[in-house]
């Protein structure tokens, strides 16, 4: 990948970026490389910058070039699950706007890579005890699903007549309800 914005900064300011800093667009434009717009930074500054401003993205890709310790990994998981719900929300998700070949292309591509880094359920499942917690947690979500539906007060048609799911776009918490929740939450199926 051409990054011309560094030699646009180093160009700028006479001298060569230092090898421990990167560049930061201070507008989130990318094709804005103004100088002025161009702000060398370490990466650790760089990952606190765009989780301040809840990019959730950038911090995915800051990580993946971050030798990552036990919480980045989770950081970086729970930074892409964020990231893929908004671009979905907002209709921008890549497999949204792309063809079914290049979708299978992608995801063997993903697939392979997330294995040979072991990173996400890969990482769990080859942990023998986080493979069995995972195993659990999802052992009693399931649980707790199936039980909340045949609760007497909230089961039968009666119950999920003109009611909508609906979706936290931020959280990802599911809810049944006539009415939108509140801010944040999309609608889902009917």
């Amino acid at each position: 990948m051409s990054k011309k914005y560094v030699k646009i900064w180093e160009d700028y300011n006479g001298q060569k970026l230092p090898e421990n800093m990167e560049i930061h667009h201070i507008d989130g434009n990318h094709d804005n490389n103004d100088p002025n717009n161009l702000l060398a930074v370490t990466i650790e500054q760089h990952l606190e910058i765009h989780q301040k401003q809840k990019d959730y993205g950038a911090v995915q890709a800051i990580l993946m070039r971050m030798n990552r310790s036990e919480s980045d990994t989770k950081l970086l998981t729970e930074c892409a699950s964020k990231h893929q719900k908004k671009l979905l929300s907002e209709g921008r998700h890549n497999f949204q706007l792309m063809t079914e070949e290049r979708r299978k292309e992608i995801s063997s591509k993903v697939g392979n890579l997330t294995k040979e880094k072991q990173i996400g359920l890969h990482r769990i499942n080859a942990d023998p005890i986080l493979s069995k917690q995972n195993a659990t947690k999802a052992g009693l979500t399931s649980k707790e699903k199936k039980a909340g539906w045949h609760d007497p007060e909230k089961s039968g048609s009666n119950y999920v007549k003109n009611t909508f799911w609906w979706t936290n776009s931020i959280t990802g918490e599911r809810k049944r309800s006539q009415d939108c929740p509140g801010n944040n939450w999309n609608k889902g199926m009917k």
